[in-house]
């Protein structure tokens, strides 16, 4: 079987020939290891895509993420400024929704014309025609709260859900419209199996569950689902500790829940064995960063004996890994999926 295979039966619940085994996004360490910066790819997608698909047949990850990365750019694309870092993911400069009147004025379409947008379309199409057979390609977005708060600025987006509900949810309802716009020419031009969706904003160590539930959720199940009914699973990852909702999140019908290492996975399993598959939740910084690949092994396979069992698991970082991490911690990482006969 492909790793693809192994991935999607996962997904489906089922229990595979091996654990699977994802690092979720990757786009810093990608494009660190590259010896360039995200800028440089920017109007170069063949390149860009060796570059993907070169780390794919190293890290043997199971997925590849095209745009890992490069999330903060459909935001610049329809009016706002890229603040580059020395090391790390690009930001916006701030926020670009300061009225109702900045809201009206924003023009989606004009994602089409950004030529970030477009490289990461080209190189995803590059991607998913070359590799897409083996490996299960899912181009990165922020989830809707994320790209709100992206739009409008975090903490002004916080306030709004408790003294401006109204104007919130027409944010994120932009949000959510400008999330679809961008996969629509992946789904219905190159043929994607999936995307992955990643809402830290929405995070239970930012808001509430009952805020959570009220404005992060309905706009998730809205892109889940719209994509779901067209084949197209997706690989939702929520940063912090999401353990006050798990059913709710699994509701929405995401192909993989990936979980914050906050998340006793023990835990989780227990709760959602036979509802959604999950991924995680080996910590990204103290262990894959900080530890030995001895350590990283450890602790993978303690994820491993608290999870696999049943089927629906896939052994993944908590979040995405620092550009630091090294080669060796990410190989054993991998590699402690090869040992464990399910």
């Amino acid at each position: 079987m492909h790793p693809k295979d192994i991935l999607l039966e996962a997904f489906e619940l089922e229990t595979p020939e091996r654990v699977p085994a994802v690092i979720f996004g990757g786009g810093m360490w990608t494009i660190k290891n590259s010896g360039k910066d995200f800028l440089y790819y920017i109007g170069k997608p063949q390149e860009y895509a060796e570059l993907i698909m070169k780390t794919a047949d190293i890290l043997q990850s199971d997925m590849v993420y095209p745009g890992s990365g490069y999330n903060n750019f459909l935001a610049a694309a329809i009016g706002g400024k890229i603040k580059v870092r020395h090391i790390g993911a690009p930001d916006l400069e701030g926020p670009i929704i300061h009225s109702p009147e900045d809201l009206e004025s924003l023009e989606i379409e004009k994602i089409h014309e950004n030529e970030a947008i477009q490289t990461i379309w080209k190189a995803s199409e590059i991607v998913h025609e070359q590799i897409g057979d083996r490996y299960l390609v899912g181009t990165t977005s922020w989830g809707p709260f994320t790209k709100a708060g992206n739009l409008r600025g975090v903490e002004q987006l916080m306030k709004d859900v408790y003294k401006n509900k109204e104007f919130a949810q027409k944010v994120i309802e932009f949000a959510t419209d400008l999330i679809m716009a961008f996969y629509e020419p992946l789904v219905k031009d190159v043929g994607m199996d999936a995307i992955s969706i990643a809402d830290p904003t929405a995070s239970g160590d930012l808001i509430s569950r009952k805020h959570f539930l009220e404005f992060a959720l309905p706009a998730l199940e809205k892109v889940i689902g719209e994509f779901k009914k067209r084949g197209v699973t997706t690989f939702l990852h929520i940063c912090g500790d999401t353990s006050d909702k798990l059913h709710e999140i699994a509701e929405s019908k995401p192909g993989c829940f990936s979980l914050d290492h906050k998340v006793d996975l023990a835990f989780a399993k227990k709760e959602l064995q036979g509802v959604v598959c999950i991924a995680g939740n080996v910590d990204p910084v103290t262990v894959l960063n900080d530890g030995t690949p001895e350590y990283v092994e450890e602790v993978s396979t303690n994820c491993i004996s608290a999870a696999a069992e049943g089927g629906g698991y896939v052994l993944c970082p908590g979040c995405d890994i620092p550009p630091s991490v090294s080669l060796e911690n990410i190989q054993a990482f991998i590699k402690s999926t090869r040992k464990v006969k399910l």
